[in-house]
């Protein structure tokens, strides 16, 4: 049922009722006269959303946070392995450590690959990135394992004994310890799979 006090708003191209002016949008933005047309409707968004002509949509590629995502993921990673490390240190044998070493590589390439692939959009600089954050991250892990270990074992004198006589000793420990072999077998795997993982995922991805 219709309530005939209540004024109706002035409709685009008529003359506003009971004397009233017509809406204007404020700000100083001229809004549409009695003879104008009304405004154009504004252009809907891939996911339904309306955005202002001459402005991108929001989301699409996004080279610098895909870095920044990236390094973060690859520290967090490296310490998490570094910390597996020094909690097992007493009872993990070589064997062990190549072994953990190899997975904490494959780890790292499937979860920094993800994250760029999705936020750095599809060139191939964001997939180059994730490779070698990816391997940094590996490297990082069992050379801040052996760094916190030793802190364990004889404290920071201990510590800074062995790097004022021995400073690459952390990388000596990576390269033999590990082994040449398998420190290069988990750098391998670490950058190319970050860089497939990333390709892959990137192509997903809408333009």
């Amino acid at each position: 049922m219709s309530h005939p006090w209540q004024p109706q708003p002035p409709q685009y191209g008529q003359q506003p009722q009971y004397g009233q002016p017509p809406q204007q949008p404020g700000y100083g933005y001229p809004g549409p006269g009695p003879n104008m047309a009304p405004y154009p409707p504004q252009q809907p968004m891939p996911h339904g959303y309306p955005y202002a002509p001459g402005f991108p949509p929001p989301g699409g590629a996004q080279p610098g946070r895909a870095f920044f995502l990236g390094l973060i993921i690859s520290m967090g990673l490296g310490l998490a392995y570094a910390g597996i490390l020094f909690a097992a240190h007493e009872d993990l044998s070589r064997v062990g450590l190549q072994v953990s070493y190899l997975a904490c590589a494959a780890v790292l390439a499937v979860v920094v690959g993800v994250v760029t692939g999705r936020t750095g959009g599809r060139e191939a600089g964001p997939a180059v990135w994730a490779a070698v954050l990816a391997a940094l991250g590996a490297y990082l892990g069992v050379a801040n394992g052996y760094v916190f270990t030793l802190l364990d074992i004889g404290g920071t004198d201990l510590l800074e004994t062995m790097l004022d006589n021995e400073p690459m000793a952390p990388h000596k420990f990576w390269w033999k310890r590990v082994d040449a072999g398998f420190a290069l077998a988990g750098l391998a795997v670490a950058m190319v799979g970050a860089f497939a993982v990333n390709r892959a995922v990137s192509k997903k991805q809408p333009h």
